[in-house]
């Protein structure tokens, strides 16, 4: 069922995005017409997010005892990243079979560090979002209670995850398992070194930062001009698009998001939406340029591996 609404729902919800955008189309145009050093700027910061976004995983990964280099990773991401622009989150399963081939790391290892580190992001976009809320109205603007009721309950529910064990799944037999096991084994190291949570959180409180200010360079550009504050708010939202999304590379759902938590902080829809999709194009752009890159270091090593070593389980 959710492989047959899939392409209805991601056709709908673009459609819907380019109607909307269309109709503005004359306030976009002097984007590209006669374009600012901000937009420049704007790609420079989705670059460091990325990078940031990366060093996350990395962090998660030396924590669990895979000896991945930083740049390497950074590579793998990046290809990754790409890969997700198509369906089936081909650049996740890449990264995978990369980390199995290379550093013998199990899919299901692979997948209990991916989901740590989406839970800790989830957290830390709870965290920053929060106190975005609170200091834009602190600020003199207006408190987004449903905007902060939903936070909360997304940081709670992180806490949750984090401090109890996931179960035991006893009534799985064979591979299955066996995979479960691997899985609930990775979540539990996680888990036992509350250091890494605390370190991903802090990359991710610099990430926001700097997605936060790229927004308000976006939404200046449209003549939109709020406090750092109300950008603080809108930049974890999203990442919590990015996170939950089943659309290739969160196509539709980032810009409803951050529309959203644009509108529920006061701005309005259309500049909302305009904004979201001006900075959707530098990072589309983005993603080309590092994913090109990212695929052309880490091929060649992913065929060595296959051609030397026997592929672990």
């Amino acid at each position: 069922m959710k492989n047959l609404l899939r392409w209805p729902l991601t056709i709908a919800v673009v459609a819907v995005l380019l109607v909307l955008v269309w109709q503005r189309r004359e306030d976009l145009r002097p984007l590209w017409e006669d374009p600012s050093w901000d937009l420049a700027l704007i790609a420079v910061l989705v670059v460091a997010g990325h990078f940031l976004n990366s060093s996350e995983f990395w962090v998660v990964y030396r924590a669990t005892d895979v000896r991945v280099g930083f740049i390497e990773n950074w590579m793998v991401f990046t290809a990754g990243l790409l890969g997700n622009l198509l369906p089936g989150q081909v650049g996740t399963v890449y990264k995978f079979r990369y980390m199995n081939a290379v550093h013998g790391t199990s899919y299901a290892k692979s997948g209990s560090n991916y989901g740590a580190n989406l839970v800790i992001s989830l957290g830390s976009s709870a965290i920053v979002g929060i106190v975005g809320v609170v200091a834009y109205a602190a600020g003199g603007g207006e408190f987004a209670w449903v905007v902060f009721a939903v936070l909360v309950a997304i940081g709670a529910a992180c806490v949750v995850l984090l401090r109890f064990p996931l179960p035991n799944w006893s009534v799985l037999r064979g591979k299955p398992a066996r995979f479960a096991a691997s899985f609930n084994e990775g979540w539990r190291e996680i888990q036992r070194t509350p250091s890494t949570s605390i370190r991903v959180v802090v990359i991710d409180v610099v990430k926001y930062a700097l997605t936060a200010w790229r927004f308000q360079l976006a939404f200046g550009l449209l003549g939109v001009h709020e406090s750092f504050w109300f950008f603080l708010v809108v930049a974890p939202a999203a990442a919590i698009a990015g996170i939950i999304a089943f659309t290739p590379g969160a196509l539709g759902f980032r810009e409803l998001f951050v529309t959203t938590a644009a509108v529920g902080m006061g701005s309005s829809f259309d500049d909302g939406l305009l904004a979201a999709t001006a900075d959707r194009g530098v990072m589309l752009a983005s993603a080309v340029v590092l994913g090109v890159a990212g695929y052309a270091y880490t091929v060649p090593r992913l065929r060595r591996a296959r051609t030397t070593q026997p592929t672990p389980n």
